[in-house]
């Protein structure tokens, strides 16, 4: 099953049925199929920044740099592949909204199974 988000861009197709994921910035939390997702600090931060800025893809070294603005330790570049490696694992069969965009970075795409909710000025 291939997904169609919004604005045309074609996700990648998950293993087994799709489940619908909310990331809401107001109560910090992930919700997948209706259950939280148990993320961890950095997890939720690098998923928020993402879905903040699902119009274009974020590079690895923006993304450190807003890990180091935590004092996240060993946020290296590659340490950034490893946390968007876990967090696909957490969010399961909607681990699909946050792709790679070869040679540019990472991008979460929203559409009807991946939504943003929160306070108005983060609603998208």
């Amino acid at each position: 099953m291939t997904v169609v988000a919004d604005g045309g861009t074609r996700l990648p197709p998950s293993r087994g049925a799709v489940s619908r994921m909310a990331v809401d910035l107001a109560a910090c939390q992930v919700l997948l199929d209706g259950r939280e997702v148990p993320l961890s600090g950095v997890e939720f931060q690098l998923l928020r920044y993402l879905a903040q800025n699902c119009s274009r893809a974020v590079d690895r070294t923006e993304l450190q740099r807003f890990l180091d603005s935590f004092d996240t330790p060993g946020a290296s570049l590659r340490a950034i592949d490893v946390y968007v490696g876990r967090l696909r694992r957490k969010l399961g069969n909607a681990g699909h909204a946050v792709t790679t965009v070869r040679g540019r970075g990472y991008r979460f795409i929203q559409g009807p199974c991946a939504t943003i909710r929160g306070p108005a000025e983060y609603c998208i």
